[in-house]
C-alpha cells in the first residue's frame, strides 16, 4: 500500500511538473516572440543604445595598455624601442639615398617603356612610383630629419 501512495504521487508529481513545463514552455515561447517583435520594431533605437553603452563602456582610461584602469597593468618591464627606431633610420637611410634614387630611375624607365607599348595605365602607374619615390626622399628628409645613428646588427 505504502508503494501504490508513493506511486501515485509520482504520478501526480510528474502530471503536475509537465503541466508546469508546458505553461512555461508556452510563457517562454510567448515572450521570445514579444521580444523579437519589439526587436524588429525598435531596432534602431536598440542599436543605438548597444552602441552608445559600448562607447561609454569602452573608456580609454580603461584601454591603457600600461599601467591604465582599475586594475592596473601586470607588467613591471619597461618596453625598450631601440631596435626598432634603428631598424626604422635603416629603412629612412635607404629611402633618401641610393635605394630611393634607384627606385625612381628603374621606375621612370619602365614607364617610358610601358608607354612606347602601349600600356598607358601602368605608364601612368609607374610615373606615380617614380614622382612618389623623388618626394618621399623629400618628406623623409624635413618630417624625420637626417640624424639617425649608425646602427649595425650583431
Amino acid at each position: 500500500m505504502f508503494s501504490m501512495k508513493k506511486q501515485a504521487s509520482t504520478s501526480q508529481e510528474i502530471a503536475a511538473s509537465a503541466g508546469l513545463n508546458r505553461v512555461f514552455g508556452e510563457f517562454f515561447n510567448a515572450a521570445c516572440v514579444r521580444f523579437a517583435v519589439c526587436f524588429q520594431t525598435n531596432s534602431t533605437a536598440m542599436m543605438l543604445f548597444v552602441g552608445v553603452v559600448l562607447l561609454f563602456g569602452g573608456l580609454a582610461e580603461l584601454a591603457v595598455a600600461q599601467g591604465g584602469g582599475p586594475t592596473g597593468s601586470f607588467s613591471e618591464a619597461a618596453f625598450d624601442d631601440e631596435l626598432i627606431r634603428n631598424s626604422v633610420a635603416n629603412l629612412f637611410k635607404l629611402i633618401e639615398g641610393a635605394f630611393g634614387a634607384l627606385v625612381m630611375v628603374i621606375a621612370g624607365i619602365m614607364a617610358i617603356i610601358a608607354a612606347a607599348m602601349g600600356a598607358y595605365r601602368a605608364a601612368v602607374s609607374l610615373v606615380v612610383v617614380a614622382i612618389g619615390a623623388f618626394i618621399l626622399r623629400a618628406l623623409v628628409s624635413l618630417f624625420f630629419g637626417t640624424d639617425f645613428s649608425e646602427f649595425e646588427a650583431t
